[in-house]
């Protein structure tokens, strides 16, 4: 009924016009034509200059002078359109069924005022059928002009735009300046002279810059039907402070980063984006691959490839926290969750090797990045360190408030040297560390999640060797460090080492610590707090050379990550107890224990020491309940050779004995 009421107006303005023309000339119509416009569409034209024909041989063509058409009572502006001439031609058959089709549209000092209201309103479309259909029923497919304005409001994007146009014989030059998504813009450029609105057959060029906040944008090439933007092929550069305000810019989730610039291809078809063949640098990392946009789904769906020669540690900066103040270690920036409902996205990353700090060894890095439903996943993870390898799965789920975190990674064959490379006396030594982390969290940070962690922590070197003068300095044999010095130092064998921590509540608490060395074995006890950053750590070595220069005392870590305290317990010097191995009370849950169990080849120096010291454990249990004295678990040579000279007896089977001299 609507498009037979359009159709039978249109003809009956037709037939008016037509008689109206055959007896008084075109400047008559003036009248009827603004009266059936303006009841057909609401809203007021007026055309208060000349209305005249202009000849053409394809469709009917006619020139209008000091046109203006109201827009509806809800915008901001009165007039929509106001222009000192409009020179339009018309196809005839649309308008029989309703619709206006403008081939050709010049336009003359026109000021155009487009609007988008908080309720979604577009002041362009005439009706409330149009608005729900969201396509108008007048239609240009080339526009040209000389000198003009554009002004756009969008009340629900924050945008506020304006628009300069000028016409030269080289084509249309803009200035652009205002507000988009609440940032400040400004940009410029120039297009062809005919800007082909409708047409799929005939790209558009343009050659612009733009800044919207710190984003800035330079882009040449070619846009196909202009009004729907249904094709671009643009060679673009896009740079920024960081890549998070892109979000802003283009409505996708993007992490913060340190500075930025790259360079490709954007090309746009059907329910599609692509960057293709981008280069590019974040800080000091380089950047290069493709990514594409699949538009046709609920959100876009980025998926491709990136790949970094180098990548700089520091680039991370907000991620892996190294952009933080030096009270704090591990990273306090929080995640913006909601954004990640913006876009699902599978994109894999290698970086072939990374720029970091010397102490931190680590040597390359691959991923693969997936997000759903708001979901990211790293799975694979795997980055090289200390000549071995750390790999396994990290999961946020941003549907949970706060984030909900899942940590598994193994350790393998992490190189004990390379974890040491600005110790000088580390480097005689060799070992193999290996181990997991496994950790469920809850938080919008990274140390957030950490802070809350449950789970479990531990590594262990299953036999190698290690600096002697480390491990004297470690016994507190200031003698034993002084004879190394003079004679040179020597690796001495590692019979095992075990570093395991149960975590609840963020809190790491110690299930076995031990360093049993050739020279020195060091047990360890206590905590590490991951929601405060601080440590509590009591290291007991005991020595299997004492000498008399042996301080005999435990050493305390404490402070904070940031700020560690290590120091000797100064009131035990020279009068340290002896106690039982630590590895005696091993809780038989260790993390570690099915590790070593796993393709082990040959004998294990940890397992012989577990089985060695839970057999120990027992039989202490058993004599303390019984009333046997213990014996001391380390004998001093000097004390054993007087026992010797006085006829005393051998000592007991089973204490640790000393080690003879290196």
């Amino acid at each position: 009924m609507r498009i037979l009421k359009w159709a039978g107006g249109i003809f009956l303005v037709l037939l008016v016009a037509l008689v109206l023309f055959v007896a008084f000339g075109l400047h008559t119509l003036r009248g009827p034509i603004s009266r059936a416009v303006t009841g057909a569409t609401g809203r007021e034209l007026r055309i208060d200059g000349n209305l005249k024909p202009v000849w053409s041989w394809v469709h009917p063509r006619f020139r209008a002078e000091r046109v203006s058409f109201a827009n509806p009572d809800w915008a901001t502006e009165h007039l929509m359109f106001q222009a000192d001439a409009v020179e339009v031609s018309v196809e005839l058959a649309p308008l029989l069924i309703g619709r206006v089709v403008l081939p050709e549209v010049h336009l003359e000092r026109p000021v155009v005022n487009l609007e988008i209201d908080e309720d979604g309103r577009k002041n362009w479309l005439l009706d409330n059928q149009e608005q729900k259909e969201g396509s108008s029923r007048v239609a240009i497919h080339a526009l040209t002009l000389d000198h003009g304005e554009l002004h756009y409001l969008d009340a629900e994007r924050d945008i506020n735009l304006d628009v300069g146009l000028n016409s030269d014989a080289q084509g249309v030059a803009f200035q652009v300046k205002g507000i988009y998504h609440d940032l400040p813009a400004a940009a410029e450029g120039r297009g062809g002279q005919v800007l082909a609105l409708k047409d799929t057959s005939d790209p558009y060029p343009i050659d612009a810059s733009g800044k919207v906040g710190g984003t800035e944008v330079k882009a040449k090439g070619t846009l196909t039907n202009v009004a729907q933007l249904s094709a671009l092929d643009l060679a673009i550069e896009v740079r920024g402070k960081t890549m998070s305000e892109l979000y802003d810019v283009v409505g996708v989730a993007f992490p913060d980063t340190t500075p930025y610039t790259t360079r490709g291809r954007l090309v746009k078809g059907d329910k599609l984006i692509r960057y293709e063949k981008f280069s590019g640098k974040v800080g000091e990392s380089d950047i290069a691959g493709t990514l594409q946009f699949d538009l046709g789904g609920k959100r876009a769906f980025m998926h491709g490839d990136l790949d970094s020669k180098v990548l700089d540690l520091a680039d991370l900066g907000a991620l892996v926290g190294t952009d933080q103040p030096r009270e704090r270690v591990l990273p306090d920036t929080p995640f913006d969750s909601d954004r990640w409902d913006s876009i699902d996205a599978d994109v894999r990353i290698k970086a072939g090797s990374i720029r970091r700090p010397k102490q931190l060894p680590l040597e390359d890095l691959a991923t693969r990045i997936r997000m759903k439903d708001k979901v990211l996943s790293l799975e694979p993870l795997e980055f090289g360190l200390a000549g071995g390898r750390i790999a396994g799965t990290i999961k946020l789920d941003g549907q949970k408030d706060p984030i909900a975190a899942t940590t598994n990674l193994r350790v393998r064959d992490l190189s004990l040297p390379k974890l040491m490379p600005t110790i000088k006396e580390g480097e005689v030594s060799f070992g193999d560390i290996n181990g997991l982390v496994e950790l469920a969290g809850r938080g919008d940070s990274v140390a957030d999640m950490l802070g809350s962690s449950d789970g479990k922590v531990g590594i262990y070197l299953d036999g190698g060797k290690i600096s002697r003068f480390m491990m004297e300095l470690v016994a507190m044999d200031l003698w034993g460090a002084a004879r190394v010095k003079v004679k040179g130092d020597q690796p001495v064998e590692i019979r095992c080492a075990i570093a395991d921590f149960g975590v609840k509540n963020g809190v790491m608490n110690t299930n076995a610590f031990v360093f049993d060395t050739q020279v020195v074995n060091v047990e360890g006890t206590g905590d590490v707090n991951l929601k405060d950053e601080s440590m509590d750590l009591t290291l007991d070595p005991h020595p299997k050379d004492k000498s008399i220069a042996s301080l005999n005392s435990p050493l305390y870590i404490r402070g904070t990550f940031s700020e560690p305290k290590v120091a000797p317990d100064w009131k035990r010097l020279g009068a340290r107890g002896v106690g039982a191995l630590a590895m005696g009370l091993l809780n038989p849950l260790l993390a570690v224990l099915p590790l070593m169990k796993e393709g082990s080849d040959k004998d294990s120096p940890c397992a012989a020491l577990i089985a060695e010291a839970t057999k120990s454990a027992r039989q202490s249990a058993q004599e303390a309940k019984a009333g046997v004295p213990r014996p001391p678990a380390i004998v001093d040579k000097r004390e054993e050779r007087d026992r010797a000279a006085a006829g005393g007896t051998r000592p007991p089977q089973d204490s640790i004995p000393a080690s003879p001299p290196q």
